[in-house]
């Protein structure tokens, strides 16, 4: 399995040569992804299992339009798997919105939010090297997969619309238009692991619970930090491929369900 190389502003440029090369070398690529962020500040009444996707996505798009990244890992496979951990300089602890639990759970985690803010990159930098990798878009062959990904790829559409509008970016009113969104960048090329799971006899929990039961080991880093829980994440899809949708009985590879749904919205 790939190493993973730490990004930030002093090195971007060398790595995103590198980036780009190793994407234009995949034929059709799966991207996994991670972000770090500093938690939801808003909260439903209701308990989650009782609101509607509408209801759902309202709650996604209250945070998401105040939220701002702090972290996102990219592990990118194609036969060869190479790995990437962005730090982003968006997140000001003093004055910008945030849950301090979250906070201080990835500060223990070994995130330190006052060296993002003076050596990482900004988001857009990000969204721009996405685009030139030729990851997103009608043209590209990537599949997206992350876990429990609702605020990952709200994260990385905000991102993304960045490079369009210089005005305060937010997430769209609906979730039609989302989905929209959604088809557009990706195609409907998204798997959400933790919808996966369903359909895998002794699954259940988090990222780490699935890993364990799956005995898939942590390759390189910590828990909640975005590049070594990306990779992590690749690893446990490519075994649940392996063990749960391998070859059929007439000999070929099984489809996938739940391609285009999103844990923490759709379902």
């Amino acid at each position: 399995m790939a190493s993973l190389r730490q990004v930030d502003i002093r090195n971007f440029y060398i790595e995103s040569a590198s980036f780009i090369q190793f994407s234009r070398r995949c034929r059709s690529p799966f991207v996994f992804f991670d972000t770090e962020f500093p938690g939801c500040i808003f909260r439903s009444s209701k308990h989650h299992t009782l609101l509607s996707p509408a209801e759902r996505y309202s709650v996604l798009k209250l945070n998401a339009d105040v939220i701002r990244p702090i972290q996102v890992g990219i592990t990118i496979s194609d036969g060869a798997t190479a790995s990437w951990q962005f730090e982003l300089r968006d997140f000001d602890l003093h004055s910008h919105p945030h849950a301090p639990s979250s906070v201080a759970l990835l500060e223990s985690s070994g995130i330190n939010l006052t060296r993002n803010r003076q050596l990482g990159i900004p988001s857009v930098w990000l969204a721009r090297l996405i685009l030139d990798a030729g990851l997103v878009g009608d043209f590209s062959r990537a599949t997206w997969v992350a876990f429990h990904g609702c605020y990952d790829f709200a994260i990385l559409f905000k991102a993304l619309f960045q490079l369009t509008t210089k005005l305060r970016v937010r997430l769209p009113e609906t979730m039609e238009e989302f989905i929209a969104l959604k088809k557009w960048y990706f195609g409907g090329r998204i798997y959400d692991v933790k919808c996966l799971i369903r359909r895998c006899d002794g699954l259940y929990g988090g990222l780490e619970k699935v890993a364990e039961k799956l005995g898939v080991k942590r390759a390189e880093g910590k828990a909640h930090q975005a590049g070594s829980d990306s990779l992590l994440t690749c690893e446990v899809f490519l075994r649940m491929k392996k063990i749960y949708f391998g070859l059929g009985d007439d000999g070929k590879e099984r489809k996938m369900p739940y391609e285009g749904l999103i844990f923490g919205l759709n379902s």
